[in-house]
This record gives C-alpha cells, sequence and structure tokens, in this order.
C-alpha cells in the first residue's frame, strides 16, 4: 500500500521518467540511436524538470538500450489502437498505415532507425502488437480459403506480412526522397497517402488467399 507521504515521491518520479522519455523520443527521433547518448538525454529532461541528471537516468530507465526500447514500447499500442478489434484484414491494414504515417511516423522512424543501425530485434520491444495483428488476420485469412483459392504457389501469409511491414517502414523513413527520385514531389499528401494504401492492399490480395478481391476502399 502507498502510503500518503510516498505519493509526492512517487508522483514526482513517474512524473520524471515521463519527462527522460519524452527527451529521449525526440533525440533518437532526430539524431538516431547511435548518436544519442544518456546524458544527452538527462540534458534535454533539465530543461522541463529540475534536477536530472545522467545518473538518474540509469537509476529510473537503466541503460541506452533500455531507454528505448521504453520508448517504443510506450508507442507500439498507439497504431494498433486505430483498428480496435476489427477482424478484416484489409480494414485493419488500411487503418494502421494511416494511423502510422498521419500521426505517428516518428515513432515508425525509430523502429527504422533501429534496423537500420542493427539493433537486434529482441533489444528493441521484442513483440510489435500492430504486426502481431496482422499476422493473425494473415493466418486467418489463409486458414478460411476455399481450395479453390489456394494453390501450391501460395506464400507463407507471415512472409506477405514480412513485405508490407518492410514497405512500410522504407516509406516512412524515405518518403520523400523517393517521390523526388520518381519526378512525383507534386502530389499532395492525401493523394500519396491513398496511393500507398491501395499498393499495400493490392499486395495482400494477391498474395493471401481467402481474402475478398475486392478493395474495402473503395466500396
Amino acid at each position: 500500500m502507498v502510503t500518503n507521504s510516498e505519493r509526492p515521491r512517487r508522483a514526482n518520479r513517474e512524473a520524471t521518467a515521463a519527462a527522460l522519455r519524452d527527451a529521449a523520443e525526440e533525440l533518437f527521433s532526430a539524431d538516431g540511436f547511435e548518436a544519442v547518448t544518456v546524458r544527452a538525454s538527462a540534458a534535454r529532461a533539465g530543461v522541463s524538470r529540475a534536477g536530472v541528471s545522467h545518473a538518474l537516468v540509469h537509476r529510473y530507465l537503466g541503460s541506452k538500450g533500455e531507454v528505448f526500447r521504453a520508448v517504443l514500447s510506450r508507442n507500439q499500442g498507439i497504431i494498433l489502437a486505430a483498428a480496435p478489434d476489427n477482424p478484416d484484414l484489409l480494414a485493419t491494414t488500411s487503418l494502421i498505415m494511416r494511423e502510422g504515417l498521419t500521426n505517428n511516423r516518428r515513432y515508425s522512424q525509430l523502429v527504422v532507425d533501429s534496423a537500420l543501425h542493427s539493433l537486434p530485434h529482441e533489444q528493441t520491444t521484442g513483440r510489435f502488437k500492430a504486426v502481431d495483428r496482422l499476422v493473425e488476420l494473415a493466418g486467418r485469412a489463409a486458414a478460411s480459403a476455399s481450395p479453390g483459392q489456394r494453390t501450391d504457389d501460395d506464400l507463407d501469409p507471415r512472409f506477405v506480412i514480412a513485405c508490407v511491414v518492410a514497405l512500410y517502414l522504407g516509406w516512412a523513413a524515405a518518403e520523400d526522397w523517393t517521390l523526388q527520385a520518381v519526378g512525383l514531389h507534386d502530389m499532395d499528401d492525401a493523394e500519396i497517402l491513398d496511393s500507398l494504401v491501395r499498393v499495400i492492399l493490392g499486395i495482400l490480395r494477391r498474395n493471401v488467399p481467402g481474402l475478398e478481391k475486392s478493395d474495402p476502399e473503395s466500396g
């Protein structure tokens, strides 16, 4: 039981830890995992909360890797929350992609950074809820496919989701560069997102048996 005298200390600790995670997220997304130090995170957090030190980061959050995992963990459920309990793979994929690229691009870029700097998957969060959900729904769709919808060349649905995730993360990291490279830098944001989602849904429809062939966004 938390006593009255302990509550202020606990609240202060939680507020300080939140400030540290905020500062670390800002630095990781701007400079990348390798460039950020625990000391820099402490200094950035100290702008908003007095008394934050390098030692305090280690005490509250641990090593730099543990700080990075804490930042990823607090964000990973947000994207999935855009499609709560939706059993349809195509609709869920569309909602997750739109949420991730519209409101949570910084989180997606953090995931990209961890991959590009060879941070082992098990040293990140270990699990990514949105990816797990897509794998689950793709597996269900494939398992429900009729014999006429299956072929000997069917891909493992997990591999299809892996390709979708790779496209999503690559887009989050290099959208501007890619569009300029192919001469599409004048497309507006809504058209870009709509087109990307159509491509991703097309990949799913062609490669996961058991799916309806119509685009859920086109009616």
